[in-house]
């Protein structure tokens, strides 16, 4: 139960094209992921976002940046509705 590592990682794009996008691409490269809706404490920008396991990250990266499509940023749950920008 003190347990502290992240559970999830919010991915942001610039829009929904590159959202679907890389939702295509992940799926394609065997990343389990979901597609969500943006957490509003974090952008207003585009209503979509992909959630991965923090665990993904390395192989998520590989598929995203082989297709050019890299998000713009990256967030890790770290608390209820608390999240913590990291480096993609």
């Amino acid at each position: 139960m003190g347990d502290s590592s992240p559970r999830e990682m919010i991915l942001i794009f610039r829009g929904t094209h590159q959202v679907m996008s890389a939702e295509k691409r992940l799926k394609g490269g065997g990343v389990p992921m979901r597609l969500i809706p943006v957490p509003r404490r974090l952008t207003s920008d585009c209503g979509l976002a992909i959630r991965i396991n923090p665990e993904e990250r390395e192989r998520a990266r590989e598929v995203l940046a082989a297709a050019k499509l890299l998000p713009v940023s990256a967030h890790l749950l770290r608390g209820e509705g608390v999240y913590e920008e990291v480096k993609f």
